[in-house]
């Protein structure tokens, strides 16, 4: 898994690279990566669990985090372009742990 989370981080770095508006909060730094780990291993201990319900939970914080005003107005295609990516890894992470592991 470590070395998913390295791909991920590359291809977090590649889409922050696509969405060139320059906003700082479009950049990877360390916190947005450990960030990431977090959630991920959020949605995987979940999935792990059957406790799937959280995805919706987990949808609704990650939208009720991006809420701004209009002055400081987000890309919504990065957010969930990395959203997505973030689900999909920890889709692959619980998978991996059930089939070897549990």
């Amino acid at each position: 898994m470590v070395g998913c989370e390295g791909v991920s981080v590359l291809l977090f770095w590649l889409l922050a690279k696509i969405n060139h508006k320059g906003h700082s909060s479009n950049k990877v730094n360390t916190g947005s990566v450990v960030k990431g780990m977090a959630e991920r291993a959020f949605i995987t201990f979940t999935m792990i669990n059957g406790i799937t319900q959280s995805l919706t939970l987990f949808a609704a914080l990650k939208i009720a985090t991006r809420i701004k005003d209009e002055e400081n107005k987000i890309s919504n295609d990065y957010y969930l372009l990395g959203n997505l990516l973030s689900i999909t890894l920890a889709i692959i992470y619980s998978q991996l742990i059930i089939k070897y592991i549990g």
